[in-house]
């Protein structure tokens, strides 16, 4: 590969409209053709892409801006970036304010924020001019392009709010930005975050651990306790129940004879009804023959 190969797939790169990160890594695959500044002998259109990418990697628009002013001529640092690169760093831009505002533990970024990072303004009275209000709402106007695109890009997640001239993502499910390329400044700290969060991590396994044998301990313990409760009803259950039958089986017997006799015995009323009755009967058919 020669530097223009490299050129034109690094242009393709920082105008694609879903590449966000990697630049670094693009540059250091390339090292042997992109070459840092400080060597005088290394061609300026080799520069100009290692400026580039290192732009596109942990840069902003402010900072293109501002080598421009200094310069008065940023295509010569950089290499010359149509409207999608400049859309593109304008979104990068806003990502970096953001994911600044989540380190910082905030929900919400103001418009005024944003608007610094892109070089706009969106305060009426500036170095104590007072600017018309159109310029105002078109610099609002243009903060909410950038936001508006970076959703629809599903590089950020949120809600715009003008009410408060604000932009929010309380609610949002994390991450609510798209990571950039980290700076070899920043891998020390990031290394660091991440050994603490692997034994924070691990202390917290423990607990969950020790919270389980716990729970199972106590469903063991339960399951025991209903057990002998289900035991001691079925013993109590089987002695009420024999003790029952040992009181009819004593007078059972006793109380068939006095029923029996009750039922049969001669001073049955019944009975002696039946054979007055019969005497009754008898008289009446003697009576009958003797006046025949």
């Amino acid at each position: 590969m020669n530097i223009s190969t490299v050129r034109s797939l690094a242009l393709k790169a920082i105008s694609h409209p879903q590449i966000f990160c990697g630049f670094d890594e693009f540059k250091i695959c390339c090292s042997q053709l992109i070459l840092p500044q400080e060597q005088s002998n290394v061609p300026n259109a080799s520069r100009s892409l290692f400026n580039t990418l290192d732009l596109f990697s942990f840069g902003t628009l402010t900072d293109y801006q501002k080598q421009g002013e200094s310069t008065g001529q940023p295509n010569e640092y950089y290499l010359p970036l149509n409207e999608p690169a400049l859309a593109k760093l304008r979104q990068l831009a806003v990502l970096t304010c953001v994911q600044k505002a989540c380190f910082d533990g905030k929900t919400r970024i103001s418009y005024d924020d944003v608007s610094e990072a892109l070089g706009v303004t969106t305060d009426p009275m500036q170095d104590g001019k007072s600017s018309s209000n159109t310029n105002t709402i078109t610099a609002i106007r243009d903060v909410e392009d950038v936001l508006i695109q970076c959703l629809y890009a599903n590089v950020l997640k949120g809600k715009l709010c003008q009410k408060t001239s604000s932009f929010g993502w309380q609610g949002e499910n994390l991450p609510v930005v798209s990571s950039r390329d980290i700076p070899p400044t920043l891998i020390p700290n990031l290394l660091s975050e991440l050994q603490g969060l692997s034994q924070r991590l691990e202390e917290n396994g423990i607990e969950v651990t020790q919270a389980q044998e716990q729970v199972t301990k106590g469903l063991v313990d339960a399951a025991m306790h209903w057990k002998t409760v289900r035991k001691q009803k079925n013993t109590t259950q089987e002695e009420s129940f024999s003790a029952r039958g040992g009181f009819f089986g004593e007078h059972s017997e006793e109380n068939w004879h006095e029923s029996s006799g009750g039922s049969f015995g001669i001073n049955n009323p019944r009975k002696s009804s039946k054979r007055s009755r019969g005497g009754m009967s008898g008289n009446f058919h003697i009576d009958a023959g003797t006046r025949i």
